[in-house]
């Protein structure tokens, strides 16, 4: 494997680990590791969650440095394991060039759940999480409802490339208004556990976690990065869900 092609499919994987949720101290460490494995030497490799930076010498070449940037981020622990598994399989076998590149395209072809599925996922955790929070069986089911209509809703303002702030206020909005309006029409006797059960599937746990994770790694700089991320998305909600509440003491009830 040549210098270019090592570099290419390490940045390759790098990529997408951290689109699909990984820390930013584990990407490091993967392309360190793959390109060590193939005896390159002076590895340098910088990652913040929307860049990374790889530079290395091998051969006695001249140094070669790739850029990536990373548009795209999101939460997917089956493709996360199946990229560590080729990490491992690559840094133990020294596979080559042409057989990485055949494994990311397997791993790319088959790493989406089908939609129904996350759809389906979207509801039943709303709806166990009201359970959780002594919500009744009719809060349930109209949690259900309510996150089923939003991961539609969501759809849509991906498919428009609307920023992650404005989804979040929608979220709430949405979520809010709707347990309200249950409770008004006289469906459910109490909206508060369908409010909070519902929202949870919109909290940025992973995101906070990892942010953490980075700053006791060191990663000052993604870990404060993700962190903010977290607190927009925080706020985002907060805000959308205050609205519905607010009309509804204006309007004296």
């Amino acid at each position: 494997m040549t210098s270019t092609e090592l570099i290419e499919v390490s940045m390759d994987i790098g990529q997408r680990l951290l689109q699909c949720g990984a820390e930013t101290y584990r990407v490091e460490d993967a392309i360190f590791r793959i390109c060590k494995s193939y005896d390159a030497t002076e590895i340098n490799v910088y990652a913040v969650p929307t860049t990374i930076i790889t530079s290395l010498t091998r051969n006695n070449e001249a140094p070669i440095t790739r850029v990536a940037r990373i548009h795209k981020r999101s939460t997917n622990l089956g493709l996360l394991d199946q990229l560590n598994t080729l990490c491992r399989d690559v840094c133990r076998e020294k596979l080559d060039y042409h057989s990485i590149k055949e494994r990311l395209n397997l791993i790319d072809m088959h790493n989406v759940y089908p939609k129904y599925m996350i759809c389906l996922a979207t509801g039943g955790g709303a709806a166990f999480f009201t359970f959780l929070f002594g919500g009744g069986i009719i809060e349930a089911i109209c949690s259900l409802i309510t996150c089923v209509i939003l991961w539609y809703m969501i759809e849509c303002m991906k498919h428009i490339r609307t920023n992650t702030l404005f989804i979040n206020i929608v979220g709430g909005f949405w979520i809010a208004a709707t347990a309200l309006l249950c409770y008004k029409l006289g469906i459910i006797k109490d909206y508060e556990n369908m409010v909070i059960g519902s929202i949870m599937i919109l909290v940025p746990g992973l995101a906070l976690t990892n942010a953490i994770r980075d700053l006791i790694a060191g990663d000052i700089v993604a870990g404060i990065t993700k962190f903010t991320e977290a607190l927009l998305v925080a706020a985002g909600i907060a805000v959308g869900a205050a609205v519905p509440f607010s009309f509804a003491g204006l309007l004296g009830g």
